[in-house]
C-alpha cells in the first residue's frame, strides 16, 4: 500500500461509481483515510467493500447524502 496520503482525510463525493469510485480507490490505495459519499445505501456498502478488497485499506467510510 502506498503511503503518499498517509495522515490525510480526504472526501468524495460520488464515491459508488465512475470517477468517484476510482478517485476514491487511488487514494485509498495511497494510504488515505477516505469519506465517500453516496445517495444509494446498497452501492455505498458495495464501493465500501470493494475499496477494502481492492486496497487492503480499512481506512474507508461512507456518508449518506442527496446533494
Amino acid at each position: 500500500m502506498g503511503e503518499q496520503m498517509r495522515g490525510k482525510v480526504v472526501l468524495v463525493t460520488g464515491a459508488t461509481s465512475g470517477i468517484g469510485y476510482e478517485t476514491a480507490k487511488a487514494l485509498a490505495a495511497m494510504g488515505a483515510v477516505v469519506v465517500g459519499v453516496g445517495r444509494n445505501p446498497e452501492r455505498c456498502a458495495a464501493a465500501d467493500r470493494d475499496i477494502r478488497r481492492a486496497t487492503g485499506s480499512a481506512q474507508i467510510e461512507f456518508l449518506l447524502a442527496d446533494l
